[in-house]
């Protein structure tokens, strides 16, 4: 028996080129389907919950995007690649590990470890969806398949992509560090100062009052995730990129600053120009899409500098 037909007998069973080198679409489908349907079923316990939170919780919206970015970047990186790999049995173990702890889950409800206010779940989405997909990878398309779309697969680890046990440990510093920031320019400029230090409301006394959803959290989240995926898609080295996520949180956080900033000085101008004040909601929303857009610009401007330099570097 040939080489070429042991190959097509090997890994005819998962759907990949058959001995004319074309791809088994009936049967790729039907694997689709079937790892679809056990996915479903897994997350059922989670699904009201979880668009609960992305379509509430305007911390944890950008989790919404989380699996299309997933699916996008998986096909991405097999796009051209021959699924040519023998599966492993492994796959099938971590498959059975995600849907038995599931069922535990439905069965027995979630587990969660409490700590004084802070409550964690101990297997979140996430995990179960992490383990499953990646069972499924290596079941039907082998390790090589595995690594190549490992960081895409990885993403599906942040179906909640800020936990309130860890944003609630920054939550208040932000927001004591957003006002003390707003108030102290506001001094430096002359504004005037409400009773109750600075309030950020559109109010006809324009005072200002630091809220909740102004501590620069949102815009560091999600910065932090799109950096995430830029230095992923630019292929940076493991190293840099954590300096380069890490940085595109600080820089969203310290801009989140300038625009508080930069409210106080709207307000102020508001002050001697009367008509001006009824647009100072419309001058927020204005002010926060251009510096977010900024800092955006500025920093996926960072690794096509550095792709550009590394191939130059090649061609010498």
């Amino acid at each position: 028996m040939s080489p070429t037909i042991l190959q097509t007998r090997r890994t005819g069973w998962i759907g990949t080129p058959r001995r004319d080198g074309s791809v088994d679409w009936p049967v790729l489908s039907a694997i689709l389907l079937v790892a679809a349907t056990g996915l479903w079923w897994m997350l059922s316990p989670w699904v009201q919950s979880l668009w609960m939170l992305w379509t509430t919780n305007g911390l944890s919206s950008i989790g919404i995007l989380i699996p299309l970015a997933s699916i996008a970047l998986a096909v991405r990186s097999w796009r051209g690649r021959p699924w040519d790999q023998n599966g492993t049995w492994w796959g099938l173990a971590l498959c059975v590990a995600a849907l038995l702890l599931a069922w535990l889950v439905k069965e027995q409800g979630f587990p969660f470890l409490a700590y004084h206010s802070v409550h964690t779940n101990l297997i979140p989405a996430g995990v179960l969806v992490f383990l499953y997909v990646s069972g499924v990878v290596l079941l039907f398309g082998g390790y090589k398949a595995y690594r190549t779309a490992f960081f895409s697969i990885f993403l599906l680890l942040f179906f909640n992509p800020a936990p309130e046990s860890i944003t609630s440990l920054v939550d208040l510093p932000l927001q004591y560090a957003g006002a003390h920031t707003a108030r102290a320019f506001a001094q430096g400029i002359g504004g005037p100062l409400a009773v109750d230090d600075l309030r950020l409301m559109f109010s006809p006394t324009l005072g200002m009052f630091i809220a909740p959803g102004c501590n620069g959290l949102r815009g560091a989240v999600a910065m932090g995730y799109l950096t995430l995926i830029a230095g992923h898609i630019y292929a940076m080295p493991l190293w840099l990129r954590g300096a380069y996520v890490a940085s595109g949180v600080v820089l969203a956080y310290l801009l989140n600053l300038v625009r508080l900033c930069g409210l106080v000085l709207c307000y102020w101008v508001a002050l001697r120009f009367a008509p001006l004040a009824r647009h100072m909601e419309a001058a927020d929303y204005i002010l926060g899409s251009l510096v977010f857009f900024s800092a955006a610009l500025f920093l996926f401007s960072v690794p096509r500098k550095w792709n550009n330099r590394k191939k130059q570097y090649a061609g010498l």
